[in-house]
């Protein structure tokens, strides 16, 4: 299991930390789908 990311920095790069993690996330969750669906 990865760890659990920093909490974002106060000010406001908070939207911007806030997209990029839902987008690794999206990029995390789809990469491990995409694998699971051509293993099994």
């Amino acid at each position: 299991e990865l760890p659990p990311p920093p909490p974002p920095p106060a000010g406001g790069h908070n939207i911007a930390a806030l997209v990029l993690g839902i987008v690794l996330i999206l990029l995390i969750v789809g990469g491990n789908g995409l694998v699971c669906l051509s293993v099994c």
